[in-house]
């Protein structure tokens, strides 16, 4: 059996006979098609996207169906998990003559395409209901509406584009539609980071990264809440899921920072707060960041190497915060949880930390991303098996591949509505419309439209995966940024971030629901905590902006004055935000700390400089005055 640090860990063991359930079958299958696709990648590209979109539809309602409480429910959910590989194979099919021979736009729609079209979109919406919720679903099914109702609306925001038949041809028999560029990097690439994600869990690497972040940590002040925020940047890096990695390593960070004195919504806000972050974490990011490549026409080396200084001050920042909540509440670690020495960590499963370094290697030097996840999983294969410790039997490699086809579903389902969304915006031309409407509500202004930007941005992430408020936003939003002046890179990286910080932005955050369902707590509650946990992430798109440096764009010099900024700024923003350093903060401090943090990152020297000496005077004041803050608390 694998050693596992989901939230099913107390599950009875996979077994061979649980290769019978159809979800497990059809999980299975896709997974080693995917596998195929990576051995034969001359396999046509609408081909491979249109069994990916299928098989992920598929298993969304064969997963329902395994939940249904009798037969008559199984079998009644089954149906459209059946139904809805017909699509996927005729695609596949005829993938040769949609690609080579039909001429889109001026070749007739045949039934079958009427009808297996109108299926798979129709199953699709249900499926991202089941799975995504309301918020991306109905996002969808407007951009739909707005496809069909364009040629009758008033304005600037008119089209000539509709009809049935325009419709199924763009979005069903093109590589411009259904099967986009969101499809194309899932099936590309997500998927197999998924891969080496479920087997690195397999052979133990998940709970290697949460036992060496308690052996780092957990014997400092706030040593529980550090270690999950160390646990969860590191296995997020793997990962790239904020709500999977809240699941995977809450389940041992809250309880052990319930046992050190923080109070239920603190420690599930760390844990969603961390979780959140880890999405920005390199070398893999999530599947947003690898669209972003696509969209910047940039090697994913790029990307990664922009979000190393973002990433470090985030966490920096989370540290930050959870050590002086610490002090303020005079935590202390949970002893007997932390007793393993590093020594023995590493004796036992030290040898894991092999593949992740094989990946990180392989991007860096530039080798294809998809590759380099595929060697990871197959490095993790060797190398665990070679020690007895994490050695594992067949049927644990098997239920590998089976977990990471049913993890892929939540990236394949929202890539797949948002290509729906993103090819009637292009055909509409909603894009340059909508551009231009945004630059002329900011007045030209570069700080009202990031703000516009911000707020956009957030509420498009409300409630929807990251991949797909990250699309919508680069959609409708970077190229305003870029109209005025903002480098490309940079806008991108705007919207990513406000994409990701809409996890733990009220009223629905994601992450701190998760977090919400371990601990108890109310999620509202949770929610919140969470934000404030995480307002200096609101400052570094910002920062990113005013200085490129951060994104390691212009010299060393630029970046390292960049990440002082940040860093000094964040220390401020802490403070604020927990109301302590050295000692309680009256509230007139806690303004002038946040005021100047964040002031620290405006453009100018002068103006940085004084807010620096603003933070460094406060906090020798703080220092001086905590005895006699202490005596007057005694006595």
């Amino acid at each position: 059996m694998p050693t596992t640090d989901t939230a099913d860990a107390g599950q009875r063991p996979f077994g061979w006979s649980d290769l019978l359930a159809p979800a497990a079958l059809i999980a299975l299958a896709w997974t080693i098609g995917q596998i195929a696709f990576a051995i034969w990648p001359q396999i046509d590209t609408l081909a491979q996207r249109g069994i990916h979109v299928a098989f992920a539809v598929s298993l969304a309602f064969a997963m329902q169906a395994g939940q249904a409480p009798s037969r008559a429910g199984r079998a009644l959910w089954l149906v459209p998990a059946l139904l809805a590989l017909g699509p996927g194979a005729y695609i596949a099919w005829n993938a040769e003559f949609l690609m080579s021979e039909r001429i889109p736009g001026l070749d007739p729609v045949a039934t079958a395409d009427y009808a297996l079209g109108i299926l798979l979109i129709v199953l699709l919406f249900v499926g991202g209901k089941l799975y995504l919720g309301w918020g991306l679903t109905i996002f969808a099914a407007a951009f739909v509406v707005y496809f069909f109702a364009g040629p009758y609306l008033p304005g600037v925001f008119a089209h000539r584009f509709s009809g049935l038949e325009s419709f199924i041809d763009s979005q069903f028999l093109s590589q411009q539609g259904l099967f986009g560029v969101p499809v194309g990097v899932s099936v590309s690439t997500v998927f197999y980071f998924i891969l080496f994600a479920a087997i690195y869990d397999v052979y133990g690497g998940g709970r290697l990264i949460i036992d060496l972040a308690l052996t780092l940590t957990g014997r400092r002040t706030g040593g529980p809440a550090k270690a999950a925020v160390t646990s969860s940047g590191l296995l997020g890096s793997v990962s790239g899921s904020a709500v999977a990695n809240v699941m995977s390593t809450g389940i041992f960070t809250i309880p052990l920072m319930r046992r050190s004195g923080y109070d239920l919504r603190f420690a599930g806000a760390v844990e969603a707060a961390a979780s959140t972050g880890a999405q920005l974490v390199p070398p893999v990011m999530g599947a947003a960041a690898f669209i972003m490549a696509d969209f910047l026409q940039m090697p994913y080396q790029t990307i990664v190497f922009a979000a190393i200084l973002p990433a470090a001050a985030y966490f920096i920042a989370l540290l930050i915060m959870v050590d002086l909540e610490a002090r303020r509440r005079g935590a202390r670690p949970e002893r007997g949880a932390v007793e393993t020495p590093m020594a023995s960590v590493l004796s036992q499963r030290g040898h894991l930390l092999v593949p992740l370094m094989w990946l990180a290697y392989r991007i860096v030097a530039g080798y294809p991303v998809e590759g380099a996840a595929i060697e990871a999983c197959a490095v993790t294969v060797v190398v665990g098996t070679l020690r007895k410790a994490t050695r594992q039997n067949p049927i644990a490699v098997v239920e590998g591949l089976v977990v990471s086809a049913q993890r892929a579903v939540t990236v394949a389902l929202p890539c797949a509505l948002a290509g729906i969304a993103v090819a009637v915006i292009s055909f509409t031309g909603l894009g340059t419309k909508f551009t231009s409407f945004m630059v002329t509500v900011a007045a030209g202004q570069v700080p009202l439209l990031l703000v516009l930007a911000m707020l956009s941005s957030l509420v498009l992430g409300a409630g929807m995966p990251t991949t797909s408020a990250y699309i919508m936003a680069a959609i409708l939003l970077a190229p305003s940024l870029s109209s005025l002046g903002v480098e490309p890179l940079v806008a991108h990286f705007f919207i990513f971030y406000f994409a990701i910080l809409s996890m733990v932005t009220p009223p629905v955050a994601l992450a701190a629901y998760a977090a919400a369902s371990i601990t108890g707590a109310s999620a509202s509650e949770t929610g919140w905590r969470a934000f404030s946990l995480s307002l200096p992430g609101f400052v570094i798109p910002f920062a990113a902006v005013v200085h490129p440096g951060l994104l390691l764009i212009g010299s060393p010099l630029d970046s390292v004055w960049a990440m002082t900024n940040v860093v000094m700024g964040f220390l401020a923003i802490a403070a604020a935000t927990i109301g302590w350093l050295f000692r309680p903060l009256p509230a007139w401090s806690r303004g002038v700390f946040l005021a100047a943090g964040i002031c620290s990152v405006l453009p100018g020297l002068v103006s940085t400089l004084a807010c620096f000496a603003i933070i460094v005077a406060l906090g020798a004041w703080a220092f001086q005055t905590r005895a006699l803050q202490g005596r007057k608390a005694m006595g």
